[in-house]
């Protein structure tokens, strides 16, 4: 089989792999889309997300979707069925693990990690509690898109936004795009976009219906958000880009008691805040770790016809060409918002 191995910095090679093995409870799934993550473009510019050091030759990709080709002994699948992926798979017995919280698992195996390997390749094994049925309705760009969908899902979880409440979201990307979709779903009032690229922004505002979409690069967000509200601050902000700057206008804000969530990756291993500034307000202040078994929901969500969000693969690539991918997606070329690659 075909499969991309990330062999040094900015350096995809496409080789002949052995076919994974499968054994009981586990299937065997031909792969059909693959999302290229922003934290996947961290580990081709980069080589590392923080302590997580690339492993080379190693395969990325965490946003999947695919068919069943094989499946071992008895089993509730079928080959052929069609199947989004729960990238992560917990250990089911650390504290965390016991209490709920699958997303926090230290031992946790996810797909492309260092060491594991990713989808970015024709077939990949995985363990059944890792596979869902996808109604037909859903195309395999949606189903792909189910993973940053969740990790958006369960940011607006974390938040408990109520009725009516004012959010703003910096960082137009996926994550960002669908942070915002899923806290209008669930009754977040007022809401404000901020991002660099108007491609992105048009999209915030024509298809998720976003309030104020702004680019950073005409107006200083917290400077807006100031006048739009005059003085108070959003209920809740989410942080989705990763930046600097958008972390401290995350921060900046949130009004008195309000609550900020931070989503993004970035680039840095540090970065600083204004103590006095968050201390003043008593802000709730909490990180957002990928999703925590909201594919299902996510499934529900979009075959009731809440959202649509096949929109948001705008590009798309064989596996042969997947430096070119990478490129757009990390340059933001071509007006992007997530580049697929697609068998």
């Amino acid at each position: 089989m075909k499969s991309a191995q990330l062999t040094g910095v900015n350096h995809f090679e496409i080789v002949e792999a052995p076919m994974p093995e499968i054994r009981q409870g586990q299937v065997l799934v031909a792969m059909k889309a693959v999302g290229v993550c922003a934290s996947d473009v961290h580990y081709y510019r980069d080589g590392r997300i923080g302590n997580q050091v690339c492993a080379f030759p190693q395969v990325l990709g965490h946003e999947c979707a695919g068919k069943i080709a094989k499946t071992m002994g008895a089993s509730s699948f079928h080959e052929g069925d069609r199947v989004a992926v729960e990238p992560g798979l917990p250990c089911m017995t650390c504290e965390h693990c016991k209490t709920g919280h699958f997303n926090r698992c230290p031992n946790v195996k996810f797909l492309g990690m260092p060491g594991l390997p990713g989808a970015f390749q024709e077939f990949l094994a995985f363990d059944e509690k890792q596979v869902i049925k996808i109604p037909d309705s859903l195309s395999f760009d949606e189903a792909a898109l189910l993973e940053p969908m969740g990790v958006a899902c369960h940011a607006v979880a974390l938040a408990h936004i109520q009725k009516n409440e004012t959010i703003a979201v910096f960082g137009a990307g996926a994550i960002g795009l669908l942070t915002l979709a899923i806290a209008k779903e669930y009754g977040a009032g007022e809401s404000f976009i901020f991002d660099e690229h108007d491609f992105r922004l048009t999209h915030a505002k024509n298809e998720f219906h976003a309030d104020h979409a702004v680019n950073v690069r005409d107006y200083d967000p917290i400077d807006y958000i100031q006048k739009q509200t005059t003085g108070r601050g959003v209920d809740v902000s989410f942080e989705a880009a990763g930046s600097s700057q958008s972390f401290e206008g995350a921060l900046e804000t949130a009004r008195i008691g309000g609550r900020v969530f931070i989503i993004g990756i970035p680039a840095q291993d540090r970065i600083s805040f204004n103590a006095h500034s968050l201390r003043r307000r008593e802000l709730l202040v909490q990180n957002v770790r990928r999703s925590n078994g909201e594919t299902r929901q996510c499934i529900d969500l979009l075959n009731q016809g809440r959202l649509k969000i096949g929109n948001l693969a705008t590009h798309h690539f064989p596996l042969e060409r997947i430096a070119e991918a990478f490129e757009v997606a990390a340059g933001y070329k071509d007006n992007v918002v997530r580049a697929m690659i697609t068998f």
